[in-house]
Order: structure tokens, then C-alpha cells, then sequence
């Protein structure tokens, strides 16, 4: 079967065809340009085309130094499809490159009106292969957005009433008319580029699945590739929340603030030079939580991780503050929850430590001021406050109990010490060794006065009491000072029994002798 090609305007072409100056117009109401193909067979009669075949080429060529017409570009058609009555299924393809054109496929408009960049198979109205720049102002997808500045999925646009963000951003998602997410895969997001006080906005939930989210900090408020400046990581609405899955939210000279969501981190919340704050939700790591130069601060939730730690700064939160596996420390601030303050290993404040609750720390309760709790203070060793010390109900401490006493000055052996005054309603001491009452065994031996008067003459004080000197050097042991008391007074209760039985029995023989 032999295949034939007929234009019907090539007797057009061939007769402009070695026009050097060419211009051509075609003037009239309806104005149609066919270039029509068909196959043919032995007998001369007309054969339909079949799919991939080419229905016509036209080829856009300039003379050459080589004498010769070279194409530098073309825009060809070609069959898709099984041709059916009424019906014929093609693509447009256009080309450039030279002598190797045709292998150099740009772009392609098949049938159903997909639109290929870089590609001959386009899935979508529009999809392209290899990267994209675009000059205009916006680019809109989804609903139209009730803001003149934008508020569709995707567009350059204006704060829209938003107080804080720069004049000039990209939106994505902006008032809440598309409803899907943004996924950034491997390496991740980066955001470069001179911009206002804050780096990174979202009005939901930043999410680090794999990776750490960081922000980089500087000396001035410029934020780029090269030279990092202010780092603040800010989320708002009802849900604002940080996560970072299996990842760190590290902020080197900014702030890590959820104004109505959470911080949430499966390893590390560090921020250097910033504060970490959750203004309604809570601050969570499966690791540590640490401020080197700021607070962290969750005015309406929990602080929760292995370690809780601010260098310079407090550590507030509205509910509980909690370092599962070690520390909650605040060496130069404090460390205060609405309801409980527990740490597996020491709960230090450089100021006060404070809850509405219970203080519990699984080893030491420490602060340079005060330490309070509505409820219990308790700690697996020593409680230790240069100040006060308050509980509502119970004070509990393993080891010592140190108020305003360092630990250089504690005496050895002792369990609980207070540099000053104690007032309480009762104090009640339990001693292991004997009660005194054995004076009143038969076998006890009393003391002689006499013995006593020459002991008292020789050194001042009483026998078994401890002097003045050695009170003023170790104090007393309030329970064995009691029963040294109380020893002395059963004797001298002894002695004075005996001496009014002795002057009984001088009375009854006076009275005797004046009888006689």
C-alpha cells in the first residue's frame, strides 16, 4: 500500500517559494487554513491514518552558510488514537534545537487538553518537568479569595489585616479557602531572602517528620542564605501547633512561640538566645527542653520532657512542669506550675521554686530563695532552700533538710538543718535510746550532793549536762537535752524524797525528846 500526502496550498508555497521578501494575508469574514493528510492504496483510493502516524509538519527554516535551508523550529501534529466517523484524536507538539530537532520535543497539547512542559505525556492541565519561574504577582489556585490582596491556596499577597507579617509574602493557604496541606520532602524548606521581624509563619501546624526545624540567629533583623539574622518561629490559630516527629525545633537567636497551640517535639526543643513559649496549649519532648538565654513558657499548659532546663530564664507553666527522666532547672530563675513541679532526678531554681500543689523531686529540691508548694514538698535526698520553705501539708526529704544552710556548712550526722529561728505549734521528738526512768530502778545509784557540789565548783555546770562552751560550738540535741533534764530532776526528785524522809524523822524525835 502506498502512502501519499496532499496539501492543497502547496501550489501557494511552491509559487512564494523563492520569494526573498515574503508577507502574505488572507482576508474575509470566515478565514480556515487546512493542511489535510490521508494514506492511499494501489488503486488510488483514499486510506484513513492511523494512530502515531504524523498528520503534518511545518517547519520554520533560514538559510544557512552551508547553502542550504535549516529547520530551527517546528510545530508538528500527530495521531492518537484510532480514528472513528466524525472523530480524530491527535496531539501538537512544538520543537527546537538545530540539526537534531525533532529529539527535542518542548512542549505538548494532547487531546484532552493537557498542557506538557518538558514532557510528551502530561497528567494534569498544566504539568511541567523541570523548574519554574514566575514573574507575575500571583499565582492562584483553588476558590477566589473575599481579600483584594490574596487569601487563596497559594498567592503573593498583603497581610490582609494581619498585624506583625511583612507587607511582602508568599501565602500558602493564607484565609483558609483550601483546605489541604503542603508537604516539603527531602531536603526540606528553607526560607531565604531579606524579610521583617519574623523568618517563619504558619497559621496551623509546622510539622518536621524526619528532621530538625531551625532557625538560624544573627546580629540584625536581615534574614539569608549567608548571613542569618532574627530567627522567630510563630504559629496562631485555634490549633497552632510545632511537631517535629522524629526531629529538633532548635531556635539560635529567636523565639519558638505557639500563640494557641502546642510545641511538640519526639527528640529536642532548644532555643539559644530566645524564649520557648505556648501561650495556650503545651510544650512537650521526648528529650530535653532547653533556653540557654531566655524563658520557657507555657502560661495555660504543661512543660513535659526528659529534662527541663532554663539557663538564664524561668520555667512557668499554668499545669505541671515535668522532667520524666532527669532535671526541671532554672539556674537564675524560676521554676513555677499551677499545679505540680515533679523531676525524676533535681528541681533547681536560682530564685524560687514554686507550685500550687506538690514540689517532688526523685533526688533534690533546691533553690537560692524560697521553695512552696500549697501541698507537699518531697525529695528523694535533701531539701534545700537559702531562704524559706513552705508546704501546706507535708515536708518530706530522704536524705537532709537544709534551710539557708549550704551544703559545706551542713553538720555530718545530721538530717535536717536551719540557719535561724523555728516556730511551730508542736515539735515532737521520738528518741530510740533509753527514756530516764531507770532512776527509779532500786539498783540505780544516786548521786551524792556532795559529789555533785564539788563537780559544779570545778566546772560550772552540772554532771552529764554539756557546758555553755560546748552548746555554743554544737548546740543541743533537742530530744537527749529533754531527757538529760529529765534525769536530773527525777534525781533531784529522789534526793528530795529522801531528805524530807530524813527531816520527818528529825521532827518525830524532837517531838520525842520534849515529850521526856
Amino acid at each position: 500500500m502506498n502512502r501519499m500526502k496532499t496539501f492543497p496550498i502547496m501550489a501557494l508555497f511552491l509559487s512564494l517559494f523563492f520569494a526573498q521578501d515574503l508577507s502574505a494575508q488572507i482576508s474575509g469574514q470566515v478565514v480556515d487554513l487546512y493542511l489535510n493528510r490521508y494514506n492511499s492504496a494501489t488503486t488510488g483510493a483514499k486510506l484513513p491514518v492511523e494512530d502515531g502516524e504524523i498528520l503534518g509538519t511545518m517547519h520554520f527554516r533560514g538559510w544557512t552558510p552551508g547553502d542550504e535551508y535549516q529547520s530551527s523550529t517546528a510545530i508538528r501534529t500527530y495521531v492518537t488514537g484510532t480514528p472513528t466517523p466524525g472523530y480524530l484524536p491527535g496531539r501538537l507538539a512544538f520543537y527546537t534545537g538545530g540539526s537534531d530537532l525533532f529529539n527535542h520535543e518542548r512542549m505538548t497539547i494532547l487531546e484532552n487538553g493537557n498542557i506538557g512542559i518538558g514532557l510528551a505525556n502530561p497528567q494534569e492541565l498544566l504539568d511541567i518537568n523541570g523548574n519554574t519561574i514566575v514573574r507575575g504577582q500571583r499565582i492562584f489556585l483553588g476558590l477566589a479569595s473575599p481579600f483584594a490582596d490574596g487569601g487563596e491556596a497559594f498567592t503573593h499577597t498583603d497581610t490582609d489585616g494581619f498585624t506583625g507579617l511583612p507587607g511582602d509574602v508568599l501565602a500558602i493557604n493564607h484565609n483558609g479557602d483550601f483546605e489541604g496541606g503542603v508537604y516539603v520532602g527531602c531536603p526540606g524548606l528553607r526560607v531565604c531572602g531579606t524579610l521583617e521581624t519574623e523568618c517563619f509563619k504558619t497559621t496551623k501546624n509546622l510539622i518536621a517528620e524526619q528532621g530538625n526545624v531551625v532557625a538560624f540567629g544573627g546580629a540584625s533583623p536581615a534574614v539569608d542564605c549567608d548571613t542569618p539574622g532574627e530567627g522567630d518561629f510563630i504559629a496562631y490559630g485555634n490549633n497552632g501547633d510545632f511537631i517535629a516527629k522524629h526531629g529538633n525545633f532548635i531556635a539560635e537567636a529567636g523565639d519558638l512561640q505557639a500563640l494557641s497551640g502546642n510545641v511538640l517535639a519526639d527528640q529536642n526543643i532548644t532555643s539559644q538566645n530566645g524564649n520557648i513559649t505556648a501561650l495556650s496549649g503545651e510544650i512537650s519532648a521526648d528529650q530535653n527542653i532547653t533556653s540557654q538565654n531566655g524563658h520557657l513558657l507555657a502560661p495555660n499548659g504543661n512543660l513535659v520532657a526528659q529534662n527541663v532546663t532554663a539557663s538564664t530564664g524561668d520555667v512557668e507553666a499554668s499545669q505541671n512542669v515535668k522532667a520524666l527522666l532527669g532535671n526541671v532547672s532554672a539556674d537564675f530563675g524560676d521554676v513555677t506550675a499551677g499545679q505540680n513541679v515533679i523531676a525524676a532526678f533535681d528541681v533547681k531554681a536560682g530564685v524560687n521554686v514554686q507550685a500550687v500543689n506538690d514540689v517532688t523531686a526523685g533526688v533534690n529540691v533546691q533553690a537560692f530563695n524560697d521553695v512552696r508548694a500549697s501541698v507537699d514538698v518531697e525529695a528523694g535526698n535533701d531539701v534545700i532552700a537559702a531562704a524559706d520553705v513552705e508546704a501546706g501539708n507535708d515536708l518530706f526529704a530522704t536524705d537532709n533538710l537544709r534551710v539557708g544552710v549550704n551544703s559545706a556548712s551542713m553538720p555530718s550526722g545530721y538530717r535536717a538543718a536551719i540557719a535561724g529561728k523555728l516556730i511551730c505549734e508542736e515539735v515532737r521528738v521520738s528518741l530510740q535510746a533509753d527514756w530516764p526512768d531507770y532512776v527509779f530502778e532500786e539498783d540505780y545509784q544516786l548521786p551524792s550532793t556532795t559529789e555533785w557540789e564539788a563537780f559544779i565548783k570545778a566546772n560550772k555546770h552540772l554532771p552529764g549536762v554539756p557546758s555553755a562552751s560546748e552548746v555554743a560550738d554544737q548546740g543541743i540535741a533537742l530530744g537527749e537535752m529533754q531527757a538529760i533534764l529529765l534525769q536530773k530532776i527525777e534525781e533531784l526528785t529522789l534526793i528530795v524524797i529522801e531528805q524530807q524522809k530524813q527531816i520527818e524523822l528529825l521532827r518525830n524525835r524532837g517531838i520525842e525528846e520534849s515529850k521526856n
